[in-house]
């Protein structure tokens, strides 16, 4: 649809192109009408015996000229009005076809990214990835705790409070990370340009901004927190390999928060190894 749209636009500046060429011919025709009645005119001037048929007619054919001149003058204005309304109307199209785009690549109930889309999302990341050589990690992030807020609030009230940890992750990250609602209550969010340290401070900002809002909210009797896992991009892996070392590593901090432990990054040697 889009595509249609840039179709339509450039067909519209073509015309509108056409029109002013059209425009231009007519007034170089007037142009040389006029420098011809001028001409018979001052030759009329000079010989009043020769010419009293030119003459005469000079007036009427000067006012029948400019009558033309002023009614395809009118014509191009009108349809120039034509199509700055057609080219309104196809500037329209397009920004209503890349809003419904843009939603349809939204999940409805936290306005994150839906699973959908990580794919293409993905693929851009690792591209330029590896076209730039940069550090690339993906953090899986679970809120345990929900389930009782689903029992108690019911899937109305759930969403309410799931809509609220959408915005926790997203104001405690950057503009260029990417968040994804993975499942039920998990995400997964892509951190471009990010290596362990930087992931891992990245998790602290996020249980501590949780528990700043359950707080807040009178929602401690509810328990949330984040159980989140890490994994860096690296060339050997697969994608599939990566989101499964960062859900394994997930499941782990979530035993460790039952456990009353706070998330270590990983040690280096084991970083690029199998899931620990």
């Amino acid at each position: 649809m889009v595509e249609d749209s840039f179709a339509e636009h450039e067909q519209l500046m073509q015309q509108r192109n056409r029109d002013w060429q059209l425009r231009l011919m007519v007034g170089l025709a007037v142009g040389l009408v006029g420098l011809g009645l001028a001409l018979y005119a001052a030759l009329a001037l000079w010989r009043s015996d020769a010419l009293d048929l030119p003459r005469a007619l000079a007036g009427p054919l000067l006012y029948g000229v400019i009558a033309a001149v002023v009614l395809a003058d009118l014509y191009l204005a009108q349809k120039e009005a034509v199509i700055q309304g057609l080219e309104q109307e196809a500037v329209k199209q397009k920004i209503e076809a890349e809003l419904n785009r843009e939603l349809a690549l939204l999940d409805p109930v936290t306005e994150v990214y839906n699973r959908r889309y990580l794919r293409v999302l993905l693929k851009k990341e690792l591209s330029r990835v590896q076209r730039y050589q940069t550090a690339l990690s993906m953090m899986m992030v679970d809120i345990t705790g929900f389930r009782r807020v689903n029992e108690s609030l019911g899937h109305t009230g759930g969403d309410v409070v799931l809509r609220q940890i959408a915005y926790i992750l997203r104001n405690q990250t950057r503009n260029s990370d990417i968040i994804v609602r993975f499942g039920g209550d998990e995400f997964l969010i892509v951190l471009p340009d990010t290596e362990d340290e930087g992931a891992y401070i990245l998790v602290d900002r996020l249980k501590q901004g949780l528990a700043d809002w359950s707080s807040r909210s009178g929602m401690t009797e509810f328990e949330l927190r984040f159980a989140i896992g890490v994994a860096r991009y690296a060339p050997e892996r697969r994608l599939d390999e990566i989101l499964e070392l960062a859900e394994h590593r997930m499941v782990r901090d979530r035993q460790k928060e039952d456990a009353g432990e706070r998330a270590k990054p990983p040690a280096p040697a084991r970083a690029e190894g199998s899931p620990s």
